[in-house]
């Protein structure tokens, strides 16, 4: 460290004046935050979920999220494109945004998830409500070109197709997450309602021309339930990440129910499934295990959710999301993350038996939750997600941890930032993903416009110096 005083002294820098990791990188859009200037964005309808970025091969940053767009249309699909300086792109769709309508005004069209294919076209996923009723959904999958204009050699030259899983009871499915497979096919996961009026981790895999994959269980669907619930009945599982790891296998992260289907009892949960669909008997000797916090007690509710999921580069799975920490009836959600090696089995070498909490407790009883995740190249672990600071309030939360799951100290204070933009009184911002620009951190979320009482979609960028890290001479 002396040497670093030295060489920064000899160069006349202000020590005081360099940014610490974790700070907002004010070189990026305003101040470090880029909005897209939109006041209706729109929460999607199963509440917390993870929607990363994609950072394209030129730093260019795609989000993808929900607008409202009035009573005749309902609520769409809304992509943004930014360039890598935090500016929206004219050349993607001349003003950076791109709407898409699925059901042309029913019950409305919500995003939750993008990738970005080799060839520099844009998957997006979500769904579709099939009725204006509050039930029955099906998957809807969309591509763009790189400008933002629909594909037409996908979905029939429509650049859209949806897909009911039709499992019984409303026929509820909805896509939570996307993955390109390395031969350009296309995994989207979520949930599908059965007929024992639960749900199971939903899965297709879809050609290149957005046809289903008839080499994936046939009819290029799956369904997965865990079936824990007591009584057999109210099972409601769902996966809310998908990755493909490097033997091209197809891992979905997410939660499995326990309960009694009238109280909170759930368990972070982990499906592998085979390239041809199958469940993977070397993963937990099933294809599925679960990772449970159980800090509730006799009175708590033990509800624990994973709704981030990131594969390491080494094949161990991390996930994260809540957990209720409180032994009382009143809850007291923390950050939970769990990590898995490979055969599912817990890694013993990340925090306890495989799990950490990080809480904020900003206010007493708050709610503190992991809503996206990514592994430095360094090993370290980044989580972003929200802290509750008030009733009716909640900061943008960002953590990072080491790799055995223990706080990094040289990030924030004490390894956590809260991040308040200010955008209305109350203040209300969560930030829903993370990916890594080089080495800067870029995070995606919404926060409440001023004066309207709605969302718009932001991005912000964060320091991250991996050259002054620990064991620097």
């Amino acid at each position: 460290m002396r040497k670093v005083l030295g060489v920064a002294l000899f160069l006349g820098l202000n020590l005081s004046a360099l940014a610490a990791n974790g700070d907002l990188d004010n070189s990026f859009g305003s101040s470090g935050v880029a909005r897209t200037g939109i006041a209706n964005a729109a929460f999607p309808y199963s509440g917390f979920v993870t929607i990363p970025p994609v950072i394209q091969p030129d730093g260019k940053i795609l989000t993808c999220s929900s607008q409202s767009t009035g009573s005749t249309s309902g609520t769409d699909f809304f992509v943004s494109r930014f360039t890598a300086n935090g500016v929206l792109d004219s050349s993607f769709s001349f003003d950076g945004k791109v709407t898409i309508d699925f059901d042309g005004g029913g019950g409305g069209d919500l995003c939750t998830g993008i990738a970005l294919q080799a060839d520099g076209k844009i998957v997006v996923v979500g769904y579709t409500f099939i009725t204006a009723a509050a039930n029955g959904r099906d998957f809807a999958i969309a591509r763009l070109n790189a400008d933002g204009t629909l594909d037409t050699s996908f979905g029939g030259g429509t650049g859209k197709t949806t897909v009911g899983f039709d499992l019984g009871n409303s026929n509820d499915d909805a896509a939570n997450s996307v993955a390109i497979q390395p031969d350009g096919k296309i995994v989207v996961a979520g949930s599908a309602t059965t007929a024992a009026n639960g749900t199971d981790f939903a899965v297709v895999r879809l050609n290149t021309d957005g046809s289903r994959d008839s080499s994936f269980n046939l009819t290029g669907k799956v369904s997965v339930g865990f079936n824990l619930a007591i009584g057999g009945t109210n099972n409601f599982d769902a996966a809310t990440s998908v990755a493909i790891d490097a033997s091209g296998n197809v891992v979905l992260g997410g939660y499995a129910d326990k309960g009694s289907g009238s109280s909170a009892d759930d368990d972070f949960a982990v499906v592998r499934l085979l390239p041809n669909g199958t469940l993977d008997a070397n993963f937990d000797a099933d294809g599925r295990a679960t990772i449970a916090f159980d800090l509730g007690g006799a009175t708590g509710s033990n509800e624990e959710r994973a709704f981030a999921m990131t594969l390491q580069r080494d094949g161990k799975i991390v996930l994260g999301g809540r957990t209720d920490s409180s032994s009382s009836s009143t809850a007291n959600f923390d950050m939970a993350i769990a990590r898995l090696q490979p055969d599912g089995s817990p890694d013993s070498n990340f925090g306890t038996g495989g799990k950490t909490l990080v809480s904020f407790d900003v206010m007493a009883n708050g709610q503190d939750v992991v809503l996206g995740l990514t592994e430095q190249s360094n090993g370290k672990i980044l989580l972003v997600g929200a802290a509750q600071t008030s009733a009716s309030a909640l900061d943008a939360a960002v953590v990072r941890l080491n790799g055995d799951g223990s706080p990094d100290t040289e990030f924030g204070t004490l390894g956590k930032v809260r991040l308040n933009f200010a955008f209305a009184s109350p203040n209300v911002q969560l930030l829903y993903g993370v990916a890594l620009q080089g080495t800067q951190i870029i995070a995606n979320g919404v926060g409440v416009v001023a004066g309207t009482g709605s969302f718009d979609n932001f991005v912000v960028r964060l320091k991250n110096d991996l050259i002054f890290a620990s064991g620097f001479e």
